[in-house]
């Protein structure tokens, strides 16, 4: 007989797939239905390609200043259940994710098959609709070094101002976090949208090991154990297009969507326009402004791949006519990894089935934005440590602590959305499906992979060689981090709350449980991507310290392919920050040239 919880996930792995491809099958008519009645596009307008986390930003940001905007997104608008926070892993392998996937490693992520899946935002909001909504922002020493790497004006000093206009921060504050958040911004950002239960048992064991309670978005990023910041507003998930750009569409801002951009048109190396697919049909935009792109870290440089900027003999492979040779683009591919590490708990400390489908908490809910559906898809808290490797000042391991296995659905969606291999599930199965997990991330990786063409055909998803623990250092940090994961459940704390080590990996029993060997072989197996990839038209070699590409006029990028070097956090919140920045600079530039227009044609007039 099946039991009920098996059949609420079943029906929820039919239900939710078949709401999200009927209503953004809708969207797209009602968009194809207006598009038949579009009137001509502004020349006069800004372009901003890619409606994502930095996209949003920059277009909203623009059309407060008073400028024409065109936004031209891939997607279309998202479905009301992607926002409903606890329904995040539902959000993936669907209409509304591009649905990438890294080409096979030989030596890491066997327990995927070698394969990291990658899910991007195909939606208005981009990846900040199938993010886990955890809002942190880093190391201030991740932005310093940013200098290190040719890049003037990104210093925490400078920065700080740009994430706390952003932030409308909705918690307490200590007394020790004073001045680093901000109010009344567009972003509401929750110090605690749900707290699960283990959360105050993982507090206490980091206490334990030395280390304080605190803010990880401010007197904590040094080394703290935490609960997680989250981007909720109301109990809803707040992305990014409804957080910065959805006021101004029917205003100053043109909202262009279910539009695939092909390539961006130059004359005299100057952005003049784009070429985009829509609806089967190809048109151009042409601008007498600026282009930014926001395609993300993936979209950004196979666009300017395809419009014929990146490295020369690759592009004549594929027969793409060359604007200008930069090697760089594609190259510089960081993102953040972790290993899984789960461990038994009693019922009463991991996700509860009955009670997450009971009808007390689906009305909590709906009538009041409360309860365990606020939870961040089960995401319990965070930590940022010394491993006994790490020479840097900086915490070299950022802890993410979540209250369920991966057994929780029975296997019906949330392994499919990492490709775990069944003879890897069947371990989690072989223990009990209440559980933790804490997932040690490494926070500044040495490795390094690319994005490459697969074709000239801006429909083939690009190569991405993501070249996982081709770094001996990112190895030896993550098995210290492993390690420390292990070490934790010797705590006082975690003894008392009942928490106990899963038996050995039986892939890796061959060497003695807990031994150096041990911990490599399960590394190789478990680590896999935290959804962060950045670096791809990094700023000091693409990319100016204005964010605009070097060598070519009207054109920039404001997305996580600017990044000179992956932070030590997850990356929303700084993707963020670089939009805001990005309108910034065009902002002031465009005044300028206008003041200096006004000017001119004063001096005509004497």
């Amino acid at each position: 007989m099946l039991s009920p919880t098996y059949v609420f996930f079943l029906l929820l792995a039919f239900i939710v797939p078949f709401y999200m491809y009927t209503t953004v099958g809708i969207y797209f008519v009602v968009d194809f239905l207006k598009y038949l009645s579009e009137s001509p596009f502004d020349p006069e307008s800004f372009i901003v390609v890619g409606a994502g986390s930095g996209g949003s930003v920059v277009a909203g940001r623009l059309a407060e200043a008073g400028h024409n905007v065109i936004l031209v997104e891939a997607g279309g608008h998202s479905p009301h259940l992607a926002h409903i926070p606890v329904l995040v892993g539902y959000n993936q392998l669907g209409p509304i994710d591009w649905q990438y996937k890294t080409e096979k490693q030989e030596d890491a992520g066997l327990a995927f098959n070698g394969v990291s899946l990658w899910p991007r935002g195909k939606v208005l909001g981009g990846s900040s609709m199938l993010n886990y909504m955890m809002y942190i922002r880093g190391h201030n020493g991740d932005y310093d070094e940013w200098a290190d790497y040719g890049v003037e004006g990104w210093s925490w000093k400078e920065v700080l101002p740009f994430f706390k206009k952003s932030e409308n921060f909705d918690g307490y504050i200590h007394e020790n976090d004073q001045g680093y958040h901000g109010f009344g911004g567009p972003l509401t950002v929750q110090n605690e949208s749900f707290s699960e239960p283990i959360l105050e048992h993982f507090l206490a064991a980091g206490r334990e090991k030395g280390y304080p309670t605190a803010d990880p978005t401010g007197s904590g990023m040094d080394r703290s154990f935490s609960w997680i910041p989250a981007s909720i507003a109301k109990g809803k998930r707040a992305g990014t297009y409804m957080a910065f750009a959805d006021k101004y569409s029917n205003d100053n801002l043109r909202l262009v969507n279910q539009a695939q951009v092909i390539r961006v048109i130059f004359e005299n190396k100057k952005a003049v326009g784009i070429e985009l697919e829509r609806f089967g049909r190809k048109e151009v935009i042409r601008t007498n402004k600026e282009i930014i792109l926001s395609a993300g870290s993936i979209g950004t440089p196979q666009i300017l791949m395809l419009s014929g900027i990146g490295n020369a003999a690759e592009l004549s492979e594929h027969g793409i006519p060359l604007v200008q040779d930069t090697p760089l683009v594609g190259k510089n591919l960081q993102d953040h990894i972790f290993a899984h590490v789960p461990f038994k708990a009693p019922q009463a400390l991991s996700k509860d089935a009955n009670k997450l489908f009971a009808l007390e908490t689906v009305v909590d809910y709906f009538k009041n934005g409360k309860g365990p559906w606020t939870s961040i898809g089960g995401a319990a808290g965070t930590a940022f440590i010394h491993t006994a490797v790490n020479n840097d000042t900086r915490p070299d391991i950022q802890i993410i602590l979540a209250s369920f296995l991966w057994g929780l659905d029975h296997g019906l969606q949330l392994k499919h959305n990492i490709g775990m291999q069944n003879f890897a599930f069947d371990w989690f199965e072989s223990h009990q499906r209440n559980g933790i997990i804490m997932a040690p991330v490494l926070s500044r990786p040495k490795s390094t992979g690319s994005i490459r063409l697969r074709s000239k055909n801006h429909n083939d998803h690009p190569i991405i060689n993501a070249n996982y623990l081709s770094s001996n250092e990112d190895l030896e940090t993550l098995i210290s981090a492993v390690e420390f994961c292990h070490d934790i459940v010797e705590t006082q704390a975690f003894r008392n709350a009942g928490i106990e080590l899963f038996a050995p990996y039986p892939p890796c029993s061959q060497h003695e449980y807990r031994s150096k060997a041990y911990y490599e072989c399960y590394v190789r197996h478990w680590v896999q991507t935290l959804y962060h990839p950045v670096g791809t038209a990094a700023m000091g070699t693409v990319l100016d310290s204005q964010l605009r590409v070097k060598g070519i006029e009207n054109l920039r990028v404001a997305d996580g392919a600017a990044m000179p070097k992956l932070i030590g956090g997850n990356t929303n919140a700084p993707i963020i920050m670089i939009g805001e920045r990005a309108a910034d600079f065009i902002n002031k530039d465009w005044q300028k040239a206008s003041t200096a227009a006004k000017g001119d044609k004063t001096k005509t007039e004497l």
